[in-house]
């Protein structure tokens, strides 16, 4: 962070980073109430002018200690941007009352849906502290009243206290304090003396959601039920916690990713004369900026900041200097052997190669080499559930002796299958 610090001191200086004057003095005012010294904290310092500028970031030094800052950040950028975007349009519409038919070239202003902002989190919990922090910094002047937030409250809120699970890591009981819940969608949206909160994603400005959650609205082909036309206009994408997101489904996430910025299925959310040009020539992808927040640097979450943010102000990355050393930690050597599978056909979808591709590569190549070694104990680690099930149902079929464990699986059972591999009366172990 030192190497990239900037300093944000003043009021001044959001200024002229772009940041809306009520909001300046909001954030100010709420700022003093925590530190004496400047408007921001040194990470918020380091982030923001990047952010301000619309570039794609890609930070991966999040921690818990530095959460609730990053969350603040967020929740300035996402109001603002709702906040003047908003201002443009209802400027605009004034300046339409009074002007002849047609000449609207200089105001487009809008895109196919109302929707600017996509906040992604993996559960409740985040996204409780997210929505107060922007409840907190949109909630000025006269700007008072709240829709819907009692029920916002017990839905999204921790409900009745939990003993921590001492047992568990720090990290691990951090990770899951408060309401764990991974499945949500909701909607917010800015109004002259309001937020708005259970908005239809229609008639929102911002839309919070989990992954799964956002899936189940998506749907796939040949789903009676699905919509994604709401997800068509997007300007500015964050992932939070994305290291988080690799533990639940990742392809949930990819699947949902792959319908923004899409051309929409029906017009009649759409005024085409106040339409961006660049929108309508589907170009929507390089004018989305892209926020994705993680505590470690994984090979996945590099490959989608590379493939799917693709703005055209450019993008940053900020790594810490080094990772903590942990393979010379292992008492016994590890080798390890990555194999590489086929190339990705171009009329095939990325969800697609992900799953379809990465099991037929599994069976056709890697489980015949491990059948015919000598190697016995095999432990068969599967990310996705999905993959996890159709593997699963492989070793079926092929009348193969394993045991199996999942997040689904209890205690006695864990136990048990445990014992029974390690005693050898088992080869492979699936989990």
């Amino acid at each position: 962070i030192s190497d990239v610090a900037s300093d944000i001191k003043t009021s001044a200086d959001l200024l002229n980073l772009g940041i809306d004057s009520s909001l300046v003095n909001q954030w100010t005012s709420i700022t003093k109430q925590i530190q004496s010294k400047g408007v921001m904290k040194p990470v918020s310092s380091a982030l923001f002018p990047y952010i301000a500028t619309g570039k794609d970031l890609l930070f991966t030094d999040s921690t818990f200690d530095n959460q609730a800052e990053l969350i603040k950040l967020l929740a300035l950028h996402s109001v603002n941007h709702a906040l003047k975007t908003r201002k443009t349009v209802l400027k605009n519409n004034a300046k339409l009352s009074g002007t002849p038919d047609g000449v609207v070239d200089e105001m487009r202003d809008q895109g196919f849906t109302r929707p600017k902002i996509l906040v992604l989190f993996p559960f409740r919990n985040v996204a409780h502290k997210f929505v107060h922090q922007v409840l907190k910094i949109a909630l000025t002047g006269s700007k008072k009243q709240v829709s819907n937030k009692k029920r916002f409250e017990d839905e999204y809120g921790p409900g009745e206290a939990e003993k921590p699970n001492l047992s568990k890591s720090l990290s691990y009981q951090k990770t899951f304090l408060g309401n764990n819940d991974d499945f949500f969608t909701l909607g917010i949206a800015f109004a002259k003396n309001s937020v708005k909160l259970y908005t239809d994603f229609y008639n929102s400005d911002l839309i919070v959601a989990s992954p799964l959650g956002l899936r189940s609205v998506v749907g796939a082909p040949g789903d009676k039920e699905r919509d994604y036309d709401f997800l068509s206009s997007i300007e500015i994408l964050s992932l939070f916690m994305s290291d988080v997101f690799l533990m639940q489904n990742w392809e949930h996430l990819i699947h949902c990713l792959e319908h923004l910025n899409l051309q929409p299925s029906s017009t009649q959310h759409t005024d085409f004369s106040r339409v961006k040009q660049w929108a309508l020539e589907g170009h929507g992808r390089h004018f989305r900026q892209n926020l994705v927040f993680s505590s470690l640097g994984a090979a996945q979450i590099s490959s989608l900041f590379g493939k799917e943010c693709v703005s055209h102000r450019g993008l940053v990355r900020v790594t810490p200097h080094s990772y903590k050393d942990v393979l010379s930690q292992i008492l016994y050597p590890v080798r390890q052997v990555f194999s590489r599978m086929r190339d990705k056909k171009e009329d095939e979808g990325l969800v697609d190669y992900l799953t379809t591709g990465r099991y037929q590569y599994f069976v056709d190549n890697i489980l015949p080499r491990l059948q015919n070694s000598d190697l016995s104990n095999i432990v068969i680690l599967i990310p996705s559930y999905y993959d996890f099930i159709r593997v699963r149902n492989y070793f079926k079929r092929e009348n193969m002796k394993f045991s199996q464990l999942s997040e689904y699986s209890t205690n006695k059972t864990i136990t048990n299958v445990r014992r029974e591999f390690a005693e050898g009366n088992v080869r492979y172990l699936l989990t």
